[in-house]
């Protein structure tokens, strides 16, 4: 207590002491403060520790102190260190995929953390249409899979080998074998007739026409969007399903170096029963004896033994080699990546060689600004073959090749032999033409995303994508062909350019904390621009140029050019409503609006809603005592698909040329092409899907199921019009196809042990397809197949008609060989050893009328089936897949009967060898019926051991001397290695002439191989 007296001096006098000893304490607290400072400074606690798993060193895991914005973490060892700020005790450690742990530091200064992997995974963060969602409040059907779920390896280079047999409902078809070559994917069937079928490729944001050639070795993730309410928010190019494929982006931690190489082989599996050159040489003759006709082998004739498709084949080779650098911490990430692919073809003269680059960065400037980027850049080049199914591709020639004549002459020339009055060679045809491809693809995107208020944030992406493929060919003069016209070579380049620009909001609020929102708004721009032009010239006076200098021919052997522009401007919404994390409502509208169609439809709308219930916390389900996870949704809505050449809305124009006096010279002009139709639209898929997502045994097992329907309608189809028009033919919006089906999915974690897990992962899918309705006027789409042999033409094999599945198989019912001294009445001029055909109609003649249908060549039922194995440091994986219910048309089967194939030793012969199936000389010269017949529709369904790894991961302990190395992976990896099939043909996945009107067909196809592997990886750090 300080007195104050009432004496100004005495006072005056008291206040200087007082102030005096004021400052004396001042002084001394001071001093003491400077000599506690280090003792303070030491008294801020830091924290150290490791974070891992049954696995070893958990890297990039985040350790946070709770209630305190003081974030850290781990290292490449797993370690972190944090000094604690203010007085929480506790931190938080979380990382993708496993329980987050909060731990008490208890006055321990160096703690080991052991996170437990979270089964449910339902608070997993994936992609969707513009935006994020969590795993568990997903309201549409979505496939995820995850890279460690991809196939890779071996010849895997694009997306489609990656994931067939792992997505529920997306049918990938391997159509051929060729080194490079392309893939069918579908899903939930296909929604067109004259259009593609192709589901819509999003890469990082980026709406890409080359999605599916993305290398698989970048890939973190891809989601399949099935359902409308999934895709709708696409609009017009969301009919087939879409695919969003995320890249790798770089991970918290030290800069990581990772290499894989690898190395292998492939060995043909097709190998087709064949004549030998005695056996050739003596049914030929005996044949010729037969009709009255002279053996066409004398005595006199040298017979060969050439087995013509082993000189063409060998055991190829594929080499692999991928590198990758990686780095991240809070607030940036980087990735960047290289992979090269040489793959040699099994069949002589064809390979494919791809060198690809990848840069994937993010940045987070602040709390409210982060910015992204990405670059691909891939060229690739092919050595080709015609895979076309007809008898102009090499195969064709390789399989029929008379093998009692020698393939080279006595100097090394091509012996050339005569066949069906033409001189050829098997092997010239295949060694000596050049048919190369090359192709340069390079994409870039950039994005942003700014937070504006707490809960509205703006994006923006923007990007661009260019792609040019050059192919020549030249047919040199060492072939008969070539020979006569002096050489005859071509070029063609396309290329094609793309620009999108787009922008969203998105705002996210709560009301009551029961009702969450989530609102977006956006809009989309984009422009197309193609370009094509060819060339080409014969009569060189060498083939040393190739097709490098076609202003050396003499002759001008054809040209032309083309350009087209397409516009694209789109407005899009999506609401999604939560309510207490159990009641989940999304629904989405896009406006779409393309320069392809005509100016009175060029607007289309494309709404879609959907409900989902969580239903695992209700009491009635949580007595069950059987569900973890339990959630049922049901959606509706519109899509549709624009994949139409551009402007054939508008009367198009084309060369045409006439003579128009007697001087016999050619005037060139211009005509009208195609009518025009300024009512062109969209096509429209409107879709139906109710599904149950499931998870038992705390989250050990999870299984998806759905049902669909969906009916696509206004087909963009050709539709034949009458010659007063002058055009034969006009696209016009007619025809309904309906696809429905069930789909099925399970995961299963079997075995969660220290030292050994197993993991499994069932798919199963059931599509029917039919086609409703085919527009005005037309009542059947017809395909043909090509022609077997030069004097035979092509004949009907497939058809569509309404109410009739797609890819029926279409044709005579074949019964067998006309006997000696039987009298078929349908075909009273038919004589032993002809075909017999059924009498269909009963009305006792053969005709084109007894045709029906022979089977559906797209199969009913797909299914996959995965199993891990891990037991310490050895790695077995084993994936199945297969697809039943199904039918090929084998017409390489067909063909070998009658000419080369080992089946002519049981051929109908007269008083010898009457009891067999086989008629006396094919099927060319039946008077009745025609080649596309029963005998040679066979069941494709089949099993295969699609890929099968054995992997050994070097102890980490061996590694601990070492600064920079940090674990090394040996392997080795089997493709196509077994196939359980009734099927007798080239593969049962093979399809030369797939396509919405369906295929089935195996002809002339490249020849299917199987691949082994070994490669390394080693990890840098």
């Amino acid at each position: 207590m300080i007195k104050i007296y009432s004496n100004p001096d005495r006072g005056f006098s008291k206040h200087i002491y007082l102030g005096r000893q004021i400052n004396g304490l001042f002084k001394l607290i001071c001093c003491c403060l400077l000599l506690l400072l280090p003792v303070l400074a030491n008294a801020q606690t830091t924290i150290s520790g490791s974070v891992k798993d049954k696995d070893g060193p958990v890297i990039g895991a985040t350790v946070i102190q709770k209630g305190v914005k003081n974030t850290t973490t781990t290292d490449v060892n797993g370690k972190f260190k944090i000094t604690l700020k203010g007085s929480s005790t506790v931190l938080v450690v979380s990382y993708v995929g496993y329980k987050p742990q909060e731990v008490s530091i208890s006055g321990s200064s160096d703690i080991t953390i052991t996170l437990q992997e979270d089964l449910n995974k339902l608070n997993e963060v994936v992609v969707v249409g513009y935006g994020t969602v969590k795993k568990g409040n997903i309201t549409g059907s979505v496939s995820s899979i995850k890279s460690d779920d991809l196939t890779l390896g071996g010849t895997t280079t694009n997306i489609g080998q990656a994931i067939q047999g792992k997505a529920a409902g997306v049918q990938v078809q391997q159509t051929s074998f060729a080194p490079g070559s392309g893939i069918n994917i579908t899903v939930r069937g296909g929604n067109s007739i004259n259009t593609s079928t192709s589901p819509l490729y999003v890469v990082d944001g980026f709406i890409s026409d080359n999605g599916n050639q993305v290398n698989p070795n970048d890939v973190e993730d891809i989601q399949v969007l099935k359902d409308a309410s999934a895709t709708a928010i696409y609009g017009a190019r969301g009919g087939n399903g879409v695919v969003l494929i995320t890249t790798k982006k770089g991970k918290n931690g030290k800069v990581s170096l990772d290499a894989d190489i690898s190395g292998g082989t492939q060995y043909l599996r097709y190998k087709p029963d064949l004549l030998t050159g005695q056996q050739y040489t003596d049914i030929q003759n005996a044949t010729a004896i037969e009709d009255g006709k002279p053996q066409p082998y004398p005595s006199s004739f040298q017979v060969a033994n050439t087995n013509w498709l082993k000189l063409a084949t060998r055991n190829a080779t594929v080499q692999n080699q991928s590198i990758s650098l990686s780095s991240g911490d809070q607030n940036s990430k980087i990735y960047v990546a290289g992979n090269h692919i040489k793959q040699v073809g099994v069949l002589q003269h064809t390979g494919f060689e791809r060198y690809t680059a990848r840069i994937g960065a993010e940045k987070t400037m602040n709390e409210n600004l982060k910015i992204s980027a990405n670059f691909y850049g891939a060229s690739s080049s092919s050595t080709l073959q015609s895979y076309s199914g007809d008898i102009t591709a090499p195969l064709f020639s390789l399989l029929t090749a008379p093998p009692n004549v020698k393939p080279y002459n006595a100097d090394g020339t091509y012996n050339y032999y005569v066949t069906q009055g033409t001189k050829t060679n098997a092997l010239a045809g295949l060694l000596e033409p050049t048919n190369n491809s090359g192709n340069k693809l390079i994409n870039a995107n950039i994005g942003l995303d700014y937070k504006i208020i707490n809960g509205l944030t703006y994006h923006l992406t923007a990007g661009t994508e260019y792609t040019q493929t050059t192919a020549g060919q030249y047919l040199p003069t060492t072939t008969i062909a070539g020979a006569k016209q002096g050489g005859v070579a071509s070029e063609q380049t396309s290329s094609a350019f793309r620009w999108i620009v787009e922008n969203y909001f998105t705002y996210k609020f709560n009301i009551a904390k029961d009702h969450d929102f989530t609102v977006l708004l956006g809009t989309s721009n984009q422009k197309d621009v193609t370009e094509g032009l060819s060339a080409g010239a014969k009569g060189f006076s060498t083939d040393a140029f190739l097709y490098y200098n076609l202003g050396a021919g003499s002759l001008v052997n054809g040209y032309g050019s083309s350009k087209a522009e397409a516009m694209l401007t789109s407005y899009f919404t999506r609401f999604n409503y939560a309510y207490r994390d159990k009641l989940l409502a999304s629904f989405s509208y896009r406006d779409d609006r393309s320069s392809n169609f005509g100016s009175n439809k060029r607007s289309g709308f494309f709404p879609a809603g959907a409900v989902a219930y969580k239903l695992t916390d209700d009491d009635f389900i949580k007595d069950l005592n059987t569900f973890s996870n339990l959630k049922a949704r049901v959606s509706y809505g519109v899509t549709g698909n624009d994949r139409i050449p551009a402007s054939l809305y508008l009367s198009t124009f084309g060369p045409y040329g006439v003579v128009l006096n007697e001087t016999g010279n050619l005037q060139t002009g211009i005509e009208p092409k195609t009518l025009a139709n300024p009512n062109l639209k969209w096509e429209s898929t409107r879709q139906f899907d109710v599904g149950l997502d499931m998870g038992f045994a705390n989250g050990r097992i999870n299984a998806s199921i759905d049902y669909y329907s969906k009916k696509t309608t206004d087909l963009l189809i050709q539709i034949p019009i009458g010659q007063q028009w002058g055009f034969s033919n006009q696209y016009v919006n007619g025809g309904a196809i309906q696809n429905r089906g069930i789909e099925l999915s399970v995961n299963t974690n079997n075995v969660r042990g220290k030292d050994l897990s197993w993991n499994s992962t069932v798919t199963f899918a059931y599509n029917k397809q039919k086609a409703l309705d085919l527009g005005p006027g037309v009542t059947v789409i017809s395909t043909n197949t090509a022609n077997p042999s030069g004097t035979v033409s092509g004949q009907e094999f497939t058809r569509v008609v309404p109410g009739i599945e797609l890819g029926e198989l279409y044709g005579y019912v074949y019964e067998g060989v006309v006997k000696t001294g039987e009298k078929y009445a349908p075909q009273p001029n038919s004589k032993a050893g002809d075909p017999k055909y059924k009498d269909v109609n009963g009305d006792g003649v053969i005709t084109p009328a007894d045709r029906t249908y022979l089977g559906n060549s797209n199969p009913h039922y797909m299914a996959g089936f995965g199993n891990d194995f891990h037991y310490k440091g050895i790695d077995l994986g084993i994936f199945f897949q297969g697809a039943f219910d199904y039918y090929l048309y084998n017409m390489n089967a067909m063909v070998l009967e009658s000419t080369t194939g080992a089946a002519a030793l049981n051929r109908f012969v007269v008083g010898k060898n009457e009891n067999t199936p086989i008629p006396r000389e094919g099927y060319y010269l039946s008077t009745y019926g025609s080649y596309v017949n029963s005998r040679f529709v066979e069941n494709a369904s089949y099993v295969r051991l699609k890929s099968l790894t054995l992997a050994y991961n070097f102890p980490a302990s061996l590694f601990q001397h070492l600064k920079i190395l940090q674990g090394i992976r040996v392997y080795a990896e089997a493709q196509n290695l077994w196939t359980i099939t009734g099927y007798k043909g080239t593969d049962p996945e093979v399809n030369v002439h797939s396509g919405a009107t369906g295929g089935g067909l195996d002809f002339n196809s490249f020849p299917a191989f199987r691949t082994i592997t070994f490669g390394i990886k080693a990890s840098i750090h």
